[in-house]
């Protein structure tokens, strides 16, 4: 699998994103969209309308369409005055879309429509924007990485929901400025060469062994290791893509309908002696590992690895 960045819609024509938002009227056969089905039914997101044209009113009015009807009625003052309230009953400087959601009055896509986006909604009322700070870049792009392999291509603004997304669209907002630019940083992120390692993949190495006393019971050797035994994110995917996101004894690719997984394995297991290396490491799907266990595969057993071209 390769991750690519499809083509940006920067280029698209304001005429071109209006008709987009006519079709969804007419498909509903509404004089109105509202934002939620426009991400929905949508060629493209509605954060994208919002910024070529101010606002989603903005965007309607251009198309030739009529504001919701929950939304014709609300004077802006209201709007401004509830998100205060909120803000004020939960003691914070910020609210989140999700605080609104839960505590506000009116709907907070309607403030998304009157301010551009929730970012702005904050920032133009005097209260702080919410930016997760503690969460670290690369637990971002692993769960990037993970929901664009699910899904087999590039993720979608509104793809990122749970369960199949630990962090919502808004979030990578928050954290990385805009959804494009949260995209643009993981491809660099993943495509850096790597330092790939000339070692051979190991296939039945014997593991360090010593004799117990008297026992003829064989012992892995108490040296130090020169590893830990966990597998980091980053040397995780490095695996992964250099067998192709396959299981290297069945070929099966991550399908959540199915319940498969891809994990990472030690080939030698690290209770007997295996280190954290890619000459040491396999992709394998959770049925494989599951069966495997922490027995170490001998080469005549092992199929040939499944990658590209092979």
């Amino acid at each position: 699998m390769k991750f690519e960045l499809e083509p940006y819609h920067r280029n698209v024509s304001d005429e071109k994103l209006l008709e987009d938002l006519r079709k969804i009227a007419r498909h509903h056969q509404r004089k109105s969209v509202t934002i939620e089905e426009y991400d929905r039914y949508g060629a493209y997101h509605s954060s994208s309308l919002r910024k070529r044209f101010g606002s989603w009113f903005t965007a309607l009015k251009r198309a030739g369409l009529e504001k919701t009807r929950s939304e014709l009625n609300i004077p802006v003052e209201n709007l401004i005055a509830d998100l205060k309230r909120v803000s004020q009953e939960l003691g914070k400087d910020n609210v989140t879309f999700k605080e609104y959601s839960k505590h506000g009055q009116y709907a907070a896509s309607t403030l998304i429509g009157h301010f551009g986006s929730w970012r702005l909604t904050l920032e133009q009322n005097g209260l702080k924007p919410s930016t997760p700070h503690r969460v670290p870049r690369e637990n971002y792009f692993e769960n990037l990485e993970y929901v664009w392999r699910t899904l087999g291509r590039q993720p979608r603004y509104s793809d990122m929901q749970k369960p199949l997304s630990k962090y919502s669209a808004k979030t990578y907002e928050q954290k990385f400025g805009t959804w494009r630019k949260a995209l643009e940083s993981f491809i660099a992120f993943v495509n850096i060469d790597a330092r790939w390692t000339s070692e051979p993949i190991i296939h039945n190495q014997p593991p360090p062994l010593i004799a117990s006393g008297s026992s003829t019971t064989k012992k892995v050797a108490q040296t130090k290791r020169k590893t830990s035994r966990i597998v980091s994110w980053r040397l995780r995917f490095l695996i992964m893509r250099r067998d192709n996101f396959r299981c290297c004894l069945c070929g099966a690719m991550q399908n959540v309908d199915k319940n498969i997984s891809l994990e990472v394995d030690h080939i030698i297991p690290w209770s007997t002696g295996g280190e954290t290396i890619m000459g040491n490491l396999q992709t394998l799907c959770n049925r494989c590992n599951s069966g495997k266990s922490n027995l170490s595969m001998q080469k005549e057993e092992r199929p040939n690895r499944v990658r590209d071209g092979s």
